[in-house]
Order: structure tokens, then sequence, then C-alpha cells
């Protein structure tokens, strides 16, 4: 792998460890969720297997440094010292694409394995271009500077993956729906920002929509095998688990998203706390409040079960172990936070 780019040695890397024992590969995945229930043994095992995925992920974040700066130089500036470039961002996003690798490898995908530094590049621009979209539209002060140049890095990915995955009415589509699937989001978050909620206690799903862009070259995948009937199952799958995630998130960042004028939907029915304009205190109310977040557990988990039996009725039992990571870390969240006083 001497003289290859990090990005290019990252597929090799994961099947390397994923095709020396894929149980273990699973387990030590999954690990990280069940630590009360692992055996030292187990817990060795999987470490052996932490250091090799590891070594597998070390060195992304200078490859995505390096593209973006190199993309933004001739423009005159630096991408990658801009604050609204949140490298945290890439580091959540590393995950799926490592998902993605080893499912393109179950699916036979060898020639789009080749290129996948090419497609792990792609992903940069979007992951930073709608970054630095989502940070510009819900600050106070947004830059036009930085809200034009993410569409231009959004444009870039969008040549690239056509590029790789191949142009058809069924990709451009599958685009057209990522970046709708997020502009609406946005769009009705702020249309009512301050006010209300954008959501709908009844459609929970609808928070897996800003994620799509993360999870839109499994859809380009499916379009390559043939089985462009079994896209829209697979978009759904992927907003009820993202949904999911994003129901931890609304918690975890509550108090910003109140700071901020946003209304998440972990706020919905509770109104009246929000007018307290106590940030803090909302917060405590609505934590204290037990039954209110354990039915927000109930809707994700609900979510997660809607996903897995999609799956199941695909036959894909590969991505159903990436549900499971989503479940696992969905339940070790809420029963944390629902056990504190």
């Amino acid at each position: 792998m001497t003289g290859k780019t990090r990005f290019e040695q990252f597929a090799p890397a994961i099947l390397e460890v994923y095709h020396h024992d894929k149980e273990a590969f699973w387990a030590a995945v999954m690990a990280p969720f069940l630590a009360k229930d692992t055996s030292m043994l187990d817990w060795w095992r999987h470490l052996k297997v932490d250091v090799r995925l590891l070594a597998a992920f070390k060195g992304l974040d200078d490859d995505a440094r390096l593209t973006l700066s190199k993309f933004s130089a001739p423009l005159g500036f630096d991408v990658t010292r801009w604050k609204s470039n949140r490298m945290q961002y890439f580091k959540d996003a590393y995950p799926v694409f490592a998902f993605l690798v080893v499912w393109m490898d179950e699916q036979g995908l060898s020639d789009l394995i080749v290129q996948f530094g090419d497609i792990l590049e792609a992903g940069v621009f979007a992951v930073a271009g709608y970054g630095i979209l989502d940070e510009n539209v819900d600050s106070n002060q947004p830059s036009p500077v930085e809200i034009l140049f993410a569409n231009a890095l959004i444009a870039e990915y969008e040549l690239r993956v056509l590029t790789i995955f191949g142009i058809s009415p069924v990709n451009l589509a599958i685009l057209h729906k990522m970046r709708t699937l997020f502009l609406n989001a946005e769009i009705r978050e702020k249309f009512v920002r301050g006010k209300t909620s954008p959501y709908l206690l009844e459609r929970p799903q609808d928070l897996g929509a800003k994620g799509a862009n993360a999870v839109s070259p499994f859809m380009l995948c499916l379009e390559r095998l043939g089985r462009v009937d079994q896209i829209d199952d697979y978009w759904q799958v992927f907003l009820l688990f993202g949904a999911a995630i994003q129901m931890i998130d609304d918690w975890q960042d509550l108090e910003s998203d109140l700071a901020a004028g946003h209304f998440s939907y972990v706020t919905l029915g509770h109104e009246k706390l929000i007018d307290l304009k106590d940030h803090k205190k909302t917060v405590r109310l609505l934590k204290a409040d037990k039954q209110h977040m354990q039915g927000t557990y109930e809707k994700a988990q609900e979510m997660i079960h809607q996903s897995r039996v999609i799956l199941t009725r695909l036959g894909d039992h590969y991505l159903t172990r990436l549900v499971s990571v989503t479940e696992l870390r969905l339940n070790q969240y809420f029963v944390k936070e629902l056990n504190k006083t």
C-alpha cells in the first residue's frame, strides 16, 4: 500500500480485518455498547480487532483536510480553518463508510471497492458542504461566503459520485432526493424557528431526513446491482434508523437547540416550558419528565423495529447488523438517562 493515500488504503484495511474473522469484527463493533456484559477474554479479542480498525481510520482526517484545502485554495482561503467546518461531522461519517465497504463486499461490488478511495474523497465534499450549510442556517450571523461555498462543495460531490456510479435517470433521482430531503427539512425548521417544532408527533421518521447524504451511496449501489425496485424501501430503512439516532441527538443537543431558537421533536407537547426562556431549566424539567422521555424512547425503538422488518423482507442480513448497532446505542443512552434520579 506504499504511496497510496489513507483514503485509498481504507477499504482494503477494513476488509482485511473483516475477512480475518467476521464474527469478531461485528463483536468488536458492538462491544462499546455491551461493556458491562463483556468478559475479560472477550475484551481482549475485541481490543485486537479494535487496534486494527483504528489503524484503518488513522489519517483520514488528514486526507480530508488536504482535499478541502486544495479545493478552496484557488478562491483565496482555506475552508479547513472555518469553525463551521466541524471535523466531528467527518468522524461521525467514517463508520458509515466502513459499513458501506463491508456491504459492498458482501454484494459483490468489487469494481466499486477498487474505487473506494474516490468514493470516500467524494464523501468529504458532501459532509463538508452539508455541514457548513447546516451550521450557517442555524447561526444568527450566517456568512454569505460560507453558504455559497457550501453549495459549491455539494455540486462537486454530485459531479464526483455521478462520475463514479454513472449518470442515469435513477442516479440523478437519488441525488435529487438526497438534496431535497435535507433542504425541505431545513426550510421547515427555519420557517417556524423560535415559534414551534417543525415536526409532527405521529411522524418521528422525519427526523432522519438531514442525514440522507451519508447513506445515498447505498442507493447508488442498488442501481448498479439492478435492484432499482428496492431503492424506496432502502430509503425508508435509512430514514427510520437515522431518525432513531437523531432522537438521541435531540436530547443531547437540547440546550444548544433552544438557544438557537430550534424546537426539536423532543419539545413537542412542552411548549409552555419553552416560554420560560431559561434553557438550562427547560432542559432539566424536560429530562425530569421520565414519561415523556420514555415515550420518545419507545418511538425510536419502534422505528428500529420497522427498519429491521423491511430489511428482513429484503433479505439484507448485513445492513441488519448496522440497525442492531444503532439499537444498542439507543438502548445504552436511554437506559442511562431514564435511570438518572
